[in-house]
């Protein structure tokens, strides 16, 4: 039947006497610069009068096959206008109406092919993706139903196409355990649908159903490459995620990597691989993929909140309450804690920029629309600690680790208020309970050290520092701990490398160049001492250790030049009295 059709075209072509030569295929012959799309592109004119249904109906589906969507819709439009009640020509007009994003036109085009054939099942489709693209999901679920159940007139598509939008909207609705059930009727048809395993690879990871899932994700990138609108990067950032969720967290960024690569400008890769990023503590790289992805989309909460907390993690405040602020103001799409994470990033900001009372506001507001979430009771309890309204930090603090248990920082920050109450071994207990649930975090080891260190525990204490700069060999607090440590062991040598450690890492740290002068005193390297404390000095004249350290030492100095003086006269007068015998 089609090559009758065509045939009938070449006949009408050749009526109109417009058959050149170079717009028939001719073996051997080179046609540069000319391909299907440019030809369909470039009808001449007296094409504009030819009615033959088939020939405009054939152009339109040429056209929407290779993406020319507006010249589709004018060859769609002729055909109507040669034969305005066929459903099928209507269901077309309804597709190409759905590609152009013109959602309210499709469903009308829809409803007109319907008109002429009531079970023209892809009519019903095409209307049930445009109101899924409404964001309408029970109208939309309803009519694909419809469509499956009346399994009419399909046109050139199959049911196939019915079941994954209704698998696509059952998952929108988080009815995940249907939404596979439709995938899975899919893949019955086409078993090698990439697009469909990478929406199934979706809704599993959401059942915790992760070997499956991994399955699925992997069988969409091997699949037959039909992603329709979207590509592989759609399975690449759907594995990411699902390997985010398995903690194998190299692997999650080698995905999101490999989506980046494919589609650059997704705004929902680059937040995911932020979230990971910030999984692994890098977070001046988290802050990079959140700013990219902000970029992307400047009202996508998700990544704005990721933004904020790394703009906290960077100690950049100011910037990390305009982002905070953005991202209540922006498109809803929260992370699991919702807004109140927001509120509780917002707080942490004020909190660094010293404004208490404004952060403490924030985290009211944090837990007053979660009171279960626990990090906004936390940092509530640290800003009460800030305000050196101790008790209260304790009260907010507990209740923290009561909502959850293993809220490793909450216990460390508990222990810090007990230790500035002075309360060592409490708060040794803490710190150790924070390192039973996350004994990487270097930070934890540093301030048991501290603890260690105030109850006189100066070997335990080494320990702990030396654990703090194994898991982060440049964690200045670690090294810095370890150096007086060391020093109350009367290490002095080992001490003065630690210190010099510290200097490395921050060459203007005053803390270490005081504790250095203070070593090389008690080495009695008076020169170098009184070098390195007068370097202090001169980041920070107010630093009172420095300044007696100093005057001790230049003291020390002037009592060693008198000693060696009476020295060299004890032995003049010794040499004087042996020439006199």
């Amino acid at each position: 039947m089609e090559r009758l059709q065509w045939l009938g075209l070449v006949a009408a072509m050749n009526l109109f006497g417009q058959v050149p030569a170079m717009a028939i295929d001719q073996p051997g012959i080179s046609q540069p610069g000319i391909n299907q799309p440019v030809l369909l592109a470039k009808q001449p004119q007296e094409f504009d009068a030819l009615q033959d249904f088939s020939y405009w109906s054939n152009l339109c589906h040429l056209q929407t096959d290779t993406g020319i969507y507006d010249q589709a819709l004018e060859a769609c439009k002729k055909a109507i206008a040669i034969e305005p009640e066929d459903s099928g020509i209507w269901a077309d007009h309804s597709e190409i109406l759905l590609k152009l994003k013109k959602y309210p036109d499709a469903i009308a085009s829809a409803d007109q092919a319907l008109v002429f054939n009531p079970k023209n099942s892809l009519a019903l489709t095409y209307k049930c993706m445009a109101y899924e693209a409404l964001n309408d999901n029970d109208k939309a679920l309803d009519i694909c139903t419809e469509a499956l159940r009346v399994d009419g007139a399909w046109g050139r598509k199959s049911p196939a196409i019915a079941w994954l939008h209704r698998g696509i909207i059952l998952a929108q609705k988080q009815n995940y355990e249907q939404a596979v059930i439709a995938y899975d009727r899919v893949l019955l048809m086409e078993p090698k649908e990439s697009i469909t395993l990478a929406y199934r690879c979706a809704s599993l990871t959401e059942l915790v159903q992760y070997e499956l899932a991994m399955a699925s994700c992997t069988e969409a990138i091997a699949g037959n490459g039909n992603w329709g609108d979207l590509s592989a990067a759609f399975a690449w950032r759907n594995q990411g995620k699902l390997l985010t969720l398995l903690g194998q967290y190299t692997d999650a960024i080698a995905a999101y990597d490999k989506a980046i690569a494919i589609d650059p400008n997704s705004a929902m890769t680059w937040a995911g691989q932020g979230y990971v990023l910030e999984k692994l503590r890098r977070h001046e790289e988290a802050l990079t993929s959140y700013n990219r992805a902000v970029q992307i989309k400047a009202d996508y909460t998700m990544a704005l909140v990721g933004q904020c907390k790394m703009l906290n993690k960077t100690r950049q405040y100011e910037p990390a309450v305009a982002a905070c602020d953005l991202a209540i103001q922006g498109d809803g799409t929260w992370r699991e804690s919702g807004i109140a994470e927001a509120w509780t990033q917002r707080s942490i900001a004020l909190t660094g920029q010293g404004k208490y009372e404004d952060a403490m506001a924030a985290a009211n507001r944090a837990v007053g629309i979660r009171e279960d979430y626990a990090e906004a009771w936390n940092y509530r309890g640290v800003i009460f600690w800030y305000l050196k309204q101790y008790p209260e930090a304790i009260a907010s603090i507990q209740r923290a680790v009561s909502l959850d248990p293993t809220y490793a920082q909450a216990w460390a920050n508990q222990a810090a208020v007990l230790r500035t109450l002075a309360q060592y071994e409490s708060a040794l207990s803490a710190y150790d309970q924070a390192i039973r649930i996350d004994p990487q975090n270097d930070e934890f080891w540093a301030n048991r050290s501290v603890t260690l260190w105030s109850l006189s525990r100066y070997d335990e204490a080494i320990v702990s520092a030396d654990r703090c700069v194994l898991l982060n060999p440049n964690s200045v607090q670690g090294w810095y701990n370890r150096g007086v440590a060391l020093y109350a062991l009367k290490q002095y040598p080992a001490a003065l490398n630690a210190y010099y450690k510290v200097t490395e890492l921050e060459p203007e740290n005053v803390n270490a160049l005081t504790g250095a002068g203070i070593v090389l005193a008690q080495l009695n390297q008076y020169d170098k001492a009184k070098e390195t404390l007068e370097a202090a000095l001169a980041i920070n004249p107010e630093l009172a250790l420095a300044q007696t350290t100093l005057q001790t030492v230049i003291q020390r100095q002037q009592q060693q030049f008198m000693e060696q003086q009476q020295r060299q006269q004890e032995q003049i007068m010794q040499q004087i009295f042996q020439q006199t015998r």
